[in-house]
């Protein structure tokens, strides 16, 4: 049975989200199309917006780079006519900023920051965020550790019990 578009495309993706790396032969063959077909749908989801980009998930720990993470609650009186639309996209123009999310619940906007050290992570909450229009509050949650990050796993199980003989 042949697959529609729309099913291919989506059957594309959850691949490439598994493995960014995903050689188009192997998904030709998972997915019973020829090369050609996937590599042409994945030409055009990267033109439609649909694929925004291909990242690597690396663990910096493991090279010695050190940094330090925070997220940050924040209450923001909505602009007219714009909503939170402008703070974020603003927000989202720096280069500590990893994500920006308008949610629900007593803060109205979630910001994952990274920066070198704790004095970063200061200097954009105290000198770009707070004095920010509209900005009425914020609560900052320091990242003491991290388990899992983009659905994939920051530890390995170590078994370092020692097996009971028989």
């Amino acid at each position: 049975m042949k697959k529609d578009a729309k099913e291919l495309d989506t059957d594309i993706l959850k691949i490439l989200e598994e493995d960014a790396r995903a050689p188009v032969k192997d998904m030709a063959t998972m997915l019973a199309v020829d090369e050609k077909t996937i590599e042409a749908r994945i030409k055009e989801l990267k033109k439609l917006g649909v694929i925004r980009k291909f990242k690597t998930s690396i663990n910096w720990k493991k090279l010695g780079k050190s940094s330090a993470k925070a997220i940050i609650q924040v209450k923001v009186v909505p602009q007219e006519r714009a909503g939170f639309s402008r703070i974020c996209k603003e927000l989202s123009n720096d280069s500590r900023v990893k994500d920006v999310v308008v949610a629900s619940g007593e803060y109205d906007l979630m910001i994952w920051v990274e920066g070198e050290n704790i004095d970063e992570i200061s200097e954009f909450v105290t000198d770009k965020l707070a004095p920010k229009k509209g900005v009425t509050g914020t609560y900052t949650h320091i990242v003491l550790a991290e388990y899992k990050k983009d659905g994939v796993l920051f530890f390995e199980d170590k078994k370092d019990r020692l097996q009971v003989s028989p």
